[in-house]
C-alpha cells in the first residue's frame, strides 16, 4: 500500500506526495453546468465507505466476525489499512489482533472523528459524479487501462490518500474544513486552508496519477521531478478541464496570477541556478514542496510555492502543443531530456 500524504512534498525515498486543490462541484468550477448533470451520461462510480463499515453505529456488540467480514469485503484495502495506517499486523488467528482493532473502533476520539465525517459527508454523491466524469475521460485517454475502485476511510490524520494497483483510498478526515479545531497542531495554516471538501476530487486524481506512474522516478535530477510533477497536473487538467488552474496547483488567485506574470523569470531562475541537471534534493527541494511561498535565495516572498511544479506543468503543456502527443503518450514518456527539447519551452 502506498500512503499518499499531502501532495507536493517528498518522503525520504523521494516519492512524490499530494497537497492542495480546490473544486466547487457546481458552476463555480468554470462550467455553467454542474458536474452532476454531465455525469448522467457516463458510468456511475460508487465510492465504498470503509469507515462506515469499520465503525458501525453500534460498537458495543462488535464480534470477531465483524473484522473477518470486513476482510472479505475489502480484501487488500483492509489488510493494508490495518498494517500501514493502524500499524496492526492483521493476523486473524492472533487474539491481540481483534482486541487491537476493537480498541481502535471503540476509542472515544475515533468515534467522535467518525461522527464528524458522517456529519459532513453523509453521502458522497457529488464526489462520485465528479469521479465518474473523470473516469469516463480516463477510459477514452487510456483505452486498455483498468478504472480503479475508490474507497473512503478514516486515517486518523495520517494520510490524505493511499493507493494500490486497483484501489484509490480517500482519507476523509483530512478534509474536514480549514477551521476544523482538532487537526494536529503540526498542520500549518497554509495546509489547513486546503483541507476542505473542495480539494478532494483533484487530490484523488493526483493520487491516481502518482500511483500509476511513480515508478518513472528513477532519475534523481531536478528536471525529472519537475516534469513528473508537471505531468501529474496535466493529467488532472485533461481529466477535469472544468477545474480552474488555482485548484489544480493549490494556489490562491494571487499566487496563480503571480506565476503567470512571472513565468519567464521563474524559468530564468531555474537556468541561472543551474538546477535542471542537479541531483541534490537539498538544492531544489524548496521548489517542489508546498509552503506559504517559495523560500529560496533570489525568490521574492510574494512568490507562489512550488515554482518547480508550475514550471514543469508549463513545459509539459508546451510539449503537448508542439508534438500533439496524447495524454497516454505523455504519461508513459519519461525521457525527460526529450520532453524538454521537443517542448521548445521559451517563456518570455
Amino acid at each position: 500500500m502506498k500512503a499518499l500524504q499531502f501532495i507536493d512534498s517528498f518522503n525520504k525515498n523521494s516519492k512524490i506526495f499530494l497537497a492542495g486543490l480546490s473544486i466547487c462541484f457546481l458552476a463555480s468550477c468554470g462550467n455553467n453546468s454542474p458536474i452532476s448533470t454531465q455525469a448522467k451520461d457516463v458510468e456511475h462510480i460508487t465510492i465504498k465507505r470503509f469507515e462506515q463499515d469499520l465503525i458501525p453505529i453500534d460498537t458495543v456488540h462488535i464480534t470477531e466476525n465483524h473484522f473477518s467480514d470486513l476482510a472479505k469485503k475489502y480484501n487488500e484495502f483492509y489488510f493494508g489499512f490495518c498494517e500501514n495506517t493502524l500499524g496492526i499486523l492483521p493476523e486473524t488467528k492472533d487474539p491481540f489482533y481483534a482486541q487491537a482493532l476493537t480498541g481502535f473502533v471503540k476509542y472515544p476520539s475515533i468515534q467522535m472523528l467518525k461522527h464528524e465525517i458522517d456529519s459532513l459527508y453523509s453521502n458522497l454523491s457529488e464526489l462520485e459524479d465528479g469521479i465518474s466524469v473523470a473516469m469516463a475521460r480516463y477510459k477514452t485517454e487510456f483505452p486498455k487501462a483498468k478504472v480503479p475502485q475508490f474507497v473512503s476511510y478514516l486515517s486518523e490524520f495520517t494520510e490524505a490518500h493511499c493507493a494500490y494497483d486497483s484501489i484509490i483510498g480517500i482519507g476523509l478526515d483530512m478534509y474536514l474544513g480549514k477551521d476544523y479545531p482538532y487537526y494536529p497542531a503540526e498542520f500549518p495554516e497554509f495546509m489547513r486552508k486546503k483541507m476542505t471538501k473542495d480539494y478532494i476530487l483533484p487530490n484523488t486524481l493526483k493520487a491516481m496519477a502518482i500511483s500509476n506512474f511513480d515508478t518513472q522516478l528513477k532519475d534523481k535530477r531536478f528536471l525529472a521531478y519537475m516534469l513528473f510533477e508537471g505531468k501529474v497536473r496535466y493529467f488532472v487538467k485533461k481529466l477535469m478541464p472544468e477545474l480552474a488552474d488555482t485548484l489544480v496547483f493549490g494556489y490562491t488567485k494571487t499566487q496563480m496570477d503571480w506565476c503567470n506574470e512571472s513565468e519567464g523569470q521563474i524559468w530564468s531562475f531555474v537556468i541561472d541556478k543551474k538546477l535542471l541537471y542537479n541531483k541534490n534534493p537539498n538544492d531544489y527541494m524548496r521548489l517542489l514542496t508546498d509552503a506559504p511561498f517559495t523560500s529560496a535565495e533570489g525568490v521574492p516572498q510574494e512568490s507562489a510555492p512550488m515554482l518547480g511544479v508550475y514550471c514543469g506543468y508549463k513545459i509539459i503543456e508546451s510539449y503537448a502543443d508542439k508534438t500533439g502527443a496524447s495524454l497516454e503518450e505523455i504519461m508513459n514518456n519519461y525521457n525527460w531530456d526529450e520532453i524538454l527539447k521537443e517542448s521548445a519551452y521559451r517563456p518570455k
